[in-house]
């Protein structure tokens, strides 16, 4: 509660006691949420949270375009974005007038294994198929995985999306060791070995 107090005539004084909140107006801000970047896709369905400056909890969801509107007492405020299969993400926000203001969230990885049809070749990605070229090597969550490529140069690994690491092999071949690339999709990659000097 804050005091007011009236100076009157006549040199009386008059105090009144008004409520903190009322001497301070609120102020919106307009969250525009996207997926991935500043320029991705609006995401409908995120859940905005937190508190503003007073330590009152605010909390919407993000309508068909992406966007949540709240309402508080102006200063720094604390907030929340979360949605389902999302990273969710934390943000302190000086929060001074009614604005619009933007944020996004990355899509988690999926734990859901993928395959990937290797196809390996001889000297370039143009060259002739290779059959019996050994691929080891782990995927996201330290997997093993290991396969052999077939007489059309193809061998299907499958593991867990992420970092994976490979290593490919093939006697009188030059072997390619510690292959690292970002398997986030089912889908077919290529590869070459030279032949050893």
């Amino acid at each position: 509660m804050k005091a007011l107090c009236l100076l009157a005539a006549l040199f009386m004084t008059s105090c009144i006691m008004v409520p903190a909140s009322s001497a301070q107006e609120k102020i919106s801000l307009s969250m525009y949420v996207h997926e991935g970047n500043l320029n991705g896709t609006m995401l409908a369905g995120a859940q905005v949270s937190g508190q503003d400056a007073d330590g009152n909890s605010m909390t919407a969801t993000t309508d068909a375009n992406g966007v949540a509107v709240l309402n508080g007492v102006p200063g720094t405020w604390q907030l929340a974005i979360e949605k389902e299969n999302y990273q969710p993400i934390e943000l302190t926000y000086d929060a001074i007038v009614t604005e619009e203001v933007a944020a996004y969230l990355e899509k988690t990885a999926s734990s859901d294994p993928i395959s990937l049809a290797l196809y390996v070749y001889e000297g370039s990605m143009n060259g002739t198929a290779l059959s019996g070229v050994q691929v080891s090597g782990k995927d996201a969550a330290g997997g093993a995985i290991s396969a052999t490529t077939d007489d059309l140069g193809s061998a299907v690994i499958s593991g867990t999306p992420g970092s994976w690491e490979l290593t490919l092999t093939k006697a009188g071949y030059e072997p390619v060791v510690n292959l690292g690339f970002e398997a986030t999709v089912s889908e077919d990659i290529g590869a070459y070995l030279e032949r050893a000097a």
